[in-house]
């Protein structure tokens, strides 16, 4: 169980500054947008591959491991190249298994989250967790870097090309994941990658299908504005109870998203703690309405995704508006 952390000072200055950002320009920046990635290339897996025959469920069991990826084309500030150490969960059974990619916030790491992609992992899912180089807590609070986010959406490609590389036969992951079939979520900064990833020019990845953000907005990418043009399945969880970032801005980002979009609200939810390990009476919502979701999604379960009106509306902890 991870330390709790309620909001602070530090944080919630950090991601105020972030949304202050959309007034300041942001094309000195060095882009993090994917098209400009010039490491050593790992093929990419098409988005449209034919579905397997049959796609693995799990057995409900799952193991984790730890990979540490490093991509020499991009700079971690003044250093050169982009350590990404990533944790890989991996349903018991056989594949091919749905995968998801994840994004922790600011100040944030892989492991704050094990207890909800374990649980994803258990249900038939190969999730897959980066841990940013400039805005997680293996670095100390000073050194970290709010405006390093222009480059997560190129992290989050790089990883999800090397682990779609060990793949292929005679990689570590042989068979295990179903490259037609990633989803892709993130929480506060984490969910600024997100956004950056299905809907900024810079950076959308069409390999993802679907998305959940939680507790997040929108944050400037170099490259141009965000084009909400394209239907887009997205599930968002919003906490009233938020003093990191305010519901009524999560909701204003949300209402941008041209739909199908479940948006949850979380009553009293804070910032992180429905997501994190750490204890909270959202937690059980949290963990049926995302896998609803991912199951609707990413395994074609229609019956799933209308399950989401009743699994996510439970009185006196959350409810949920259905929009597109």
């Amino acid at each position: 169980m991870s330390r709790p952390h309620p909001p602070g000072r530090r944080l919630r200055l950090g991601l105020t500054a972030a949304l202050l950002a959309v007034t300041v320009a942001v094309g000195a920046t060095a882009c993090g947008g994917d098209a400009t990635e010039s490491g050593t290339p790992v093929p990419s897996e098409s988005s449209t591959s034919a579905p397997p025959t049959t796609l693995g469920s799990g057995d409900g069991t799952t193991t984790m491991r730890t990979e540490v990826f490093t991509d020499p084309s991009r700079p971690t500030g003044v250093t050169p190249g982009r350590v990404i150490p990533t944790d890989i969960y991996v349903p018991g059974g056989t594949g091919p298994f749905p995968m998801i990619v994840h994004a922790h916030g600011l100040s944030g790491n892989s492991g704050k989250f094990s207890e909800l992609l374990s649980a994803w992992s258990r249900a038939g899912y190969v999730v897959v967790a980066p841990n940013f180089p400039l805005t997680s807590d293996a670095i100390p609070d000073e050194a970290q870097q709010v405006g390093d986010v222009v480059q997560q959406p190129a992290d989050i490609r790089f990883v999800t090309d090397q682990v779609l590389a060990m793949n292929r036969p005679g990689g570590e992951l042989e068979g295990l994941v179903d490259p037609g079939r990633l989803g892709i979520s993130g929480l506060s900064l984490g969910g600024a990658t997100t956004y950056a990833k299905i809907f900024h020019p810079c950076c959308v990845d069409e390999r993802f299908r679907s998305a959940i953000l939680m507790s997040a907005f929108l944050y400037p990418q170099p490259g141009g504005e965000f084009t909400f043009d394209r239907e887009f399945p997205v599930l968002v969880f919003a906490g009233t109870a938020d003093t990191a970032i305010p519901y009524s801005a999560q909701l204003e980002a949300a209402a941008k998203l041209p739909g199908p979009t479940w948006t949850v609200t979380l009553t009293d939810g804070s910032h992180a703690w429905p997501f994190e390990n750490t204890p909270s009476p959202h937690d059980q919502v949290v963990v049926d309405t995302s896998l609803a979701f991912w199951d609707g999604t990413l395994r074609d379960d229609q019956a799933a995704l209308d399950s989401i009106a009743t699994t996510a509306a439970v009185p006196g902890l959350a409810s949920v508006a259905v929009t597109g």
